[in-house]
């Protein structure tokens, strides 16, 4: 039986685009929605909306062309649900660890590392180009993995540490859970005969009378 595929990453897509719109357009909205070391535990509901918010128009930019490209193909092979499940609790987790080493955050980066880490295990020969280079997903998991440890020793404004926790926890939940919907061919085209069946062609071609 094929996953049910919705394309709910492309209406994240819209949601992210639409929100950094309106954080454009009035900007205490990144306040009030964005994930705050500091007020986390009075606003829990931040540790989804900070997932929609973008700090500028090349986060966002780099962050949906990420998410439409492995976010769709994750939501294919997986099925719509499970990708929505390791997408957003990837995201949450991100955001519970993230805020232990940062003021703030905002951005979907951790729950799109989740999501890419899921699908490089489900199909880790996807040939992808990092860089100008092209490698299979499983190798440029690790590749992404090794930038983000190199970037955590280096002072920017990029929560490398929330990525990599993203990723972990989108290797922890595929394990857990999502290696079933692996494609598996033997098993999808099997037909089902009953024994009356079976007994009944037996009795009109191999018991019947020749000549």
């Amino acid at each position: 039986m094929q996953p049910k595929f919705e394309m709910h990453a492309l209406k994240i897509f819209a949601l992210c685009t639409a929100a950094f719109a309106v954080q454009k357009l009035y900007a205490p909205f990144t306040g009030l929605f964005g994930l705050d070391s500091s007020s986390v535990l009075q606003r829990p509901w931040t540790l989804i909306t900070y997932m929609f918010l973008h700090a500028n128009l090349q986060h966002l930019v780099s962050n949906m062309f990420a998410l439409l490209l492995f976010g769709l193909i994750l939501e294919k092979v997986a099925g719509s649900k499970n990708f929505l499940k390791v997408y957003f609790a990837s995201g949450i987790a991100s955001g519970l660890v993230g805020v232990m080493f940062y003021d703030s955050i905002v951005g979907a980066s951790g729950a799109i590392f989740g999501a890419m880490a899921s699908l490089a295990l489900l199909r880790p020969s996807l040939t992808v180009w990092v860089g100008y280079v092209p490698m299979p997903m499983v190798v440029a998991l690790f590749v992404w993995a090794a930038a983000d440890f190199l970037g955590v020793f280096v002072p920017d404004s990029v929560a490398h540490i929330g990525h990599l926790a993203g990723m972990l926890f989108g290797v922890a939940y595929t394990f857990a859970y999502l290696r079933q919907f692996m494609e598996k061919p033997e098993r999808r085209y099997r037909i089902r005969i009953s024994e009356e069946t079976i007994r009944e062609w037996e009795k009109r071609y191999m018991l019947a009378p020749k000549g």
